[in-house]
């Protein structure tokens, strides 16, 4: 499984910093063909934009979801939790709603979703998970969204992972921060992480890559190699691993 991480920056993300760092909107291309999320920020990033042929959303915040964006790909298959589907409309988008806990196939890959701790505008909506498998391989994808639901720890059950990206908008350093009732600190991913190996759900050693970092609440990317040690992975935009 092919991943490359096209976004990796949360909503405050407008452009450069002042120090001329730069992270475009969170947004990941597996096997370059399917992405997950896409916004006008990454349009740049997709090495071959006329691959594309699915695209999967975690939820509708226009952070993520950029139906303009979305329109400028090549004809596509779209999946989204059937909550607000049926409002992505654009000719040639073909749309799929998703129930949790449903595997759908999408091209080679076979996807789980999962509620995810997050919520938008719309009350009516569930926002998303993602349980992704290829072969005998398995990832989970969680942005955005704080902590793992207990309905998701059960869907993923006795299934051992061989990756995870998570949501990590918060860095470390900021204690009381209001966020974390929907999105990861990286004292919380240490949590998370250390329970997933001890409970064999996160397979010993594989890595967790780290997406969705506010630029309001992280340092440098040089920074944070320096203090983001192995197993987390701290994600820059354009890089590309192998799961």
């Amino acid at each position: 499984m092919d991943i490359r991480f096209l976004g990796t920056g949360a909503a405050d993300w407008h452009g450069p910093d002042l120090n001329g760092e730069y992270r475009r909107l969170t947004s990941t291309l597996i096997n370059g063909h399917v992405l997950i999320d896409v916004t006008k920020t990454v349009l740049d990033q997709i090495p071959d934009p006329s691959a594309i042929t699915d695209v999967l959303y975690t939820h509708s915040h226009n952070d993520h979801f950029d139906l303009e964006a979305l329109k400028t790909l090549a004809l596509c298959r779209v999946y989204a939790h059937k909550s607000w589907a049926k409002e992505i409309k654009g000719e040639g988008l073909a749309v799929h709603p998703l129930e949790i806990a449903k595997p759908v196939k999408v091209g080679e890959l076979t996807i789980i979703p999962m509620p995810a701790n997050h919520s938008t505008e719309r009350e009516y909506e569930t926002p998303l998970h993602y349980l992704i498998e290829e072969g005998d391989k398995r990832m989970l994808y969680a942005t955005d969204g704080a902590w793992l639901l207990n309905q998701e720890h059960h869907i993923i059950g006795n299934k051992t992972l061989d990756a995870a990206v998570f949501d990590a908008t918060i860095g470390e350093g900021h204690e009381g921060d209001y966020r974390i009732f929907e999105h990861n600190s990286i004292e919380m991913l240490r949590i998370i992480a250390s329970t997933l190996y001890a409970t064999g759900r996160l397979r010993k050693g594989a890595p967790i890559y780290l997406t969705h970092m506010a630029r309001t609440l992280h340092p440098s990317q040089e920074q944070l190699q320096k203090t983001i040690l192995p197993p987390f992975v701290p994600c820059f935009d354009g890089l590309g691993v192998t799961v």
